[in-house]
């Protein structure tokens, strides 16, 4: 019996071993179960507050987005209902001068016809290229000094010298009071006033963008292309800007292909001044080159007028001579010939080393003229867009020499003894590549004079 008792004891602590082997292998895999889904509740949380923490965000950035939709279209708005278009003239270059029919005996009158006709022309090509700008109201700012406008009128035999300010003073003012949106601008004496005057303009406005479209009637001075070559790669600024292209283009312009242009031959001349304003025969002249009775038969040229008035103390003559090589005269004396038309002196010969170096670094950026040529310039280093940086004084005499090819806008009125644009053209006659009018060849350069700049040229 205890035999019995031990086997059966014997069994159940074997079966108690195995039943505890395989209770201990439940609990283990049942940890095991409770760890993962530990793992799986703690990752549930994460996700859940992912979600949560995204749909917060994605309603945030949708609300964000609401409001900056509206303040857009506010923007939009606002900039479309303060849009406009500018017109800008260079307004004392005979290319940009009113047409002679603007010139009447009233030049109040006449200014306001000027204006009305601007307008309409300006209307007309803004709905060739889009008719939305057609709609929008034009600002015009045309640009000019006062004297250098006098000039011209008097060298057209539209005003006699003693008549021409007044005449200029009414003109400009009855085309500033025909229309609230449109200014003519006297900028005071020096030529290059209305100059800086118009692309001071022209940066403040071309990136605003209730400023629509741009029309620049400056497309006879090179100088300009320095202004918009700046923004040739820029697709917004070159589709906003139209150049109004006059009877003298500068050659420079036909590398600004990418911007559109235009003309206005009906508002503006279409064809040079002639020098005194007279024609062959000795009669200013109208506006399809015939001839016109003058009202003052001792009017005379401006030329002839202007070396009389506009000139002092005579120097030295010589009535049959070449004239001096560039260099010895005094900075304020300069050379006028017997008909009164500015001279300019001879320079010296470049060299080929000079030519080139110049060439190539004129190639990487555009120099300041008046810093190198005058030794000064109007503005401070920092603010000029040209290049202070150093040249040779023979690298600067093929700097000259480039600038002589560009005609003053003056021509032989100028009497500025400083500057450097050419004032009739020295080659033999009017070549294909000659960028001077037939009336700027052959000027009589053997009967000059010398004589000092009039008080305040300089």
């Amino acid at each position: 019996m205890c035999a019995a008792m031990t086997d059966t004891s014997g069994g159940f602590d074997q079966f108690l071993d195995q039943f505890k082997t395989q209770t201990a292998g439940h609990v283990k895999h049942l940890t095991t179960l409770a760890l993962q889904f530990s793992e799986l509740a703690r990752q549930y949380d994460d996700v859940r507050r992912d979600l949560e923490s995204e749909r917060l965000a994605r309603r945030h950035s949708q609300e964000s987005a609401e409001v900056l939709a509206g303040r857009v279209k506010d923007l939009e708005e606002s900039t479309m209902h303060g849009a406009f278009v500018l017109l800008v003239v260079d307004a004392d270059a005979d290319a940009y001068m009113f047409d002679d029919k603007y010139y009447t005996s009233d030049p109040a009158e006449g200014g306001k016809r000027a204006c009305h006709d601007l307008k309409v022309a300006t209307q007309k090509y803004l709905k060739s290229v889009d008719s939305r700008l057609a709609e929008l109201p034009i600002m015009a700012r045309a640009f000019a000094s006062g004297e250098g406008l006098a000039n011209l009128v008097t060298k057209a035999g539209v005003a006699t010298p003693n008549e021409s300010q007044q005449f200029v003073s009414r003109f400009t003012c009855g085309f500033t009071q025909a229309d609230d949106m449109f200014d003519f601008v006297l900028v005071g004496k020096g030529k290059d006033r209305a100059d800086h005057k118009l692309m001071g303009i022209f940066r403040q406005f071309v990136e605003v963008p209730s400023c629509q479209h741009i029309l620049l009637a400056c497309c006879h001075d090179n100088g300009y292309v320095r202004l918009l070559e700046k923004y040739v790669d820029s697709p917004t600024v070159v589709k906003k800007v139209t150049m109004v292209k006059s009877f003298q283009t500068g050659h420079e312009f036909a590398g600004l292909g990418s911007f559109s242009s235009t003309t206005m031959e009906t508002i503006f001349r279409n064809r040079p001044i002639v020098v005194g304003g007279m024609a062959p025969e000795g009669g200013p002249l109208t506006s399809n080159g015939s001839m016109k009775r003058s009202n003052s038969p001792t009017m005379g040229t401006y030329a002839t007028r202007a070396a009389a008035s506009q000139t002092s103390v005579v120097l030295s003559a010589s009535k049959s001579r070449p004239p001096p090589m560039f260099g010895p005269l005094d900075k304020t004396a300069m050379l006028i010939n017997a008909s009164g038309h500015r001279i300019d002196m001879p320079l010296p010969q470049r060299s080929a080393a000079a030519i080139e170096s110049f060439n190539r670094k004129i190639k990487q950026k555009r120099f300041c003229n008046k810093f190198h040529l005058h030794g000064t310039c109007p503005y401070e280093p920092d603010s000029c867009d040209y290049a202070h940086d150093p040249l040779t004084p023979a690298e600067k005499l093929v700097m000259r020499y480039a600038l002589r090819r560009q005609m003053c806008s003056y021509r032989g009125d100028c009497r500025d003894p400083l500057c450097f644009y050419g004032h009739h053209c020295m080659c033999s006659g009017a070549g294909s590549n000659c960028k001077f009018p037939l009336s700027l060849h052959g000027v009589d350069v053997n009967s000059w004079r010398e004589v000092e700049a009039p008080s305040g040229a300089c």
